[in-house]
């Protein structure tokens, strides 16, 4: 069960040189440790030309800007390496836009497939770039690990920019310039890019640099691609990536994008009213489902095409692949599930669980389910078409996955990387049966990080009369949420359910239901929503006395906008 913790009050001073705003909007702000009017007022109204940094500022961007540079004028075969997930291919958008605005054409984006080829760069694959006699290779959101990869492209004379962001080796690849502000001796200030993230800093530098006959500004155009991936990488929402979701979000409501203009039609968002919720939710999955049912052209594609008859095939395309892709997730936690109740009450640290039917590409999605549940890091292994085992795997916080990875013993895995709480790895079929023995190993070796996970932080005890328009007006000025800005979380104690019900396949989504007392609201409905929610509601039934975390959101699901509750937690009133 979790723990409910209700925060601080705010501190006397702070209190005071917040005072121009509401006791609720002062207190969140104190929250995300933001004490001053300036930093508020930096907070709530982002500047595109003053919160983004000059992208020379980064570590070797000035000698990857001159490279790139070079190879456009003498016009050099340039390849541009994508990552394949949404952060990749986004990234992979927006090199190809600016070379395309430029008017430069001797360029060639190679996404690699994520089951045949797996992550990084290739030594087949720079054979391949070789053959094209290739100058110039650019990888984006990858290349931080491929040592190997990058010495058989100096081999062949094909100079490397890695464009990453991912946690650092202690051994680089010698890279003709690697960029990634992870990298020790890099001053930048602000460490939290995602792979698109970076792609825009140094396509700004190349603008910056380059001279060319560019309206001023038109950059910008890019942001909508910069903020679907930083929201769906799920990278910290603060700093500059506060600002290019900020801006991103504004770019996307009027994008130009056919394919994001078909798909957001589909799936009945409206560009006008769109939010992170609807990036992180809706479009990212879409976005991502392309390389782990088929493969990320699709999505590439989608950002980039000009054919509306294109545009509406590959909508359709990766709705229906998503569609897949539910099923597959749903088939796989159902086999993990038995697994798990083997183990009784001795579940140890570390859930690892595989079988050679699954298929790897959906295993992050299957994992990120089970991380809330059962509160201790998830790998989990497939392999389907698969040349060998694929894996992917998450943490709750309370220990570096690619820290852990580096504790098997040496050769273990064929590859592996990712991030703290996020990972990738492959390995030998014939290791398979070792695996979880090797993981559990190294676990205990691992350092361990106390993990909140089973906490939740209570922002404000509120009623169910509380809710209003006025009311969310407030928390409306803290968007985007997302990772280090989460969503307020309210304590509504004592509130009585006068509904409830499921919906979804199955029955994996939930509401119930509240009403605001006669003075307040009427007969006013207030829905609470609990999406894949796993908490017991068997004795929830109306009319009974609950206390209920959540967040606030407006919904545009109906007709006409409302408001309703998300649920975090929820007890009966008696426990």
């Amino acid at each position: 069960m979790k723990q409910w913790v209700l925060r601080e009050e705010i501190l006397g001073k702070i209190n005071k040189e917040l005072e121009q705003w509401p006791e609720l909007v002062r207190r969140l702000l104190f929250y995300r440790g933001i004490k001053t009017k300036i930093e508020a007022e930096k907070f709530f109204n982002p500047d595109y030309e003053k919160d983004l940094h000059d992208p020379f500022e980064i570590l070797n961007m000035e000698k990857a800007a001159g490279r790139i540079l070079k190879a456009i004028k003498e016009n050099e075969r340039i390849i541009i390496f994508g990552d394949y997930d949404a952060d990749g291919v986004c990234a992979s958008a927006i090199f190809h836009d600016f070379f395309k605005k430029i008017g430069f054409e001797n360029f060639h984006v190679h996404i690699p497939d994520r089951h045949l080829d797996g992550y990084g760069l290739t030594v087949e694959a720079i054979k391949e770039f070789a053959e094209q006699k290739a100058g110039l290779l650019i990888t984006l959101d990858c290349g931080i690990t491929d040592y190997e990869e990058v010495e058989k492209a100096n081999f062949f004379g094909i100079d490397v920019i890695i464009t990453d962001h991912h946690l650092v080796p202690k051994k680089l690849p010698n890279a003709f310039a690697i960029i990634d502000s992870k990298q020790k001796k890099d001053d930048y200030f602000f460490k939290d890019l995602c792979g698109a993230g970076v792609a825009f800093k140094t396509v700004h530098a190349l603008i910056k640099k380059g001279g060319f006959n560019i309206v001023h500004g038109w950059e910008k155009w890019l942001l909508d691609t910069v903020a679907i991936a930083t929201i769906a990488d799920m990278v910290p929402l603060v700093g500059e990536n506060r600002v290019l979701a900020h801006y991103g979000l504004q770019v996307l409501k009027k994008t130009q994008r056919m394919g994001l203009v078909s798909l957001c039609k589909r799936l009945g968002i409206a560009l006008l009213n769109v939010t992170e919720d609807d990036i992180a939710f809706m479009i990212g999955p879409r976005i991502n489902t392309a390389s782990r049912m088929d493969h990320a052209t699709a999505s590439f594609t989608l950002l980039t095409t000009q054919s509306g008859g294109e545009a509406s095939w590959v909508s359709a395309r990766l709705e229906a692949l998503n569609v897949d892709r539910k099923a597959m997730v749903e088939e796989i936690l159902s086999g993990i599930e038995e697994k798990i109740s083997a183990y009784g009450a001795k579940i140890p640290g570390v859930i690892v669980c595989g079988d050679f039917n699954w298929h790897p590409g959906v295993l992050g999605i299957a994992a990120n389910r089970l991380i809330d549940k059962y509160g201790r890091p998830i790998f989990l292994w497939g392999k389907a078409e698969a040349k060998e085992i694929k894996g992917s795997c998450r943490s709750n916080g309370s220990i570096n996955l690619v820290e852990l990875m580096r504790k098997t013993a040496k050769g273990f895995f064929s590859d592996f990387g990712g991030h703290a709480l996020a990972g990738g790895f492959s390995l030998a079929e014939e290791k398979m049966p070792d695996l979880e023995k090797e993981i559990l190993k190294a676990w205990e070796k691992a350092s361990k990080e106390k993990t909140e996970n089973n906490t939740i932080f209570i922002d404000k005890e509120i009623s169910i009369d509380d809710i209003s328009w006025d009311f969310y007006s407030m928390i409306e000025k803290f968007q985007p949420f997302g990772i280090e800005n989460p969503k307020p979380v309210f304590l509504f104690s004592g509130a009585e359910v006068v509904g409830v019900k499921k919906f979804g396949n199955n029955g994996i989504h939930i509401q119930v239901d509240f009403k605001k007392s006669p003075s307040s609201g009427g007969d006013e409905i207030v829905p609470a929503i609990g999406f894949f929610f796993n908490g017991n509601l068997a004795d929830v039934k109306k009319g009974s006395r609950v206390d209920l975390a959540a967040s606030l959101e407006k919904s545009f699901f109906k007709p006409k906008p409302e408001l309703r509750l998300r649920i975090i937690d929820i007890k009966l009133k008696s426990q």
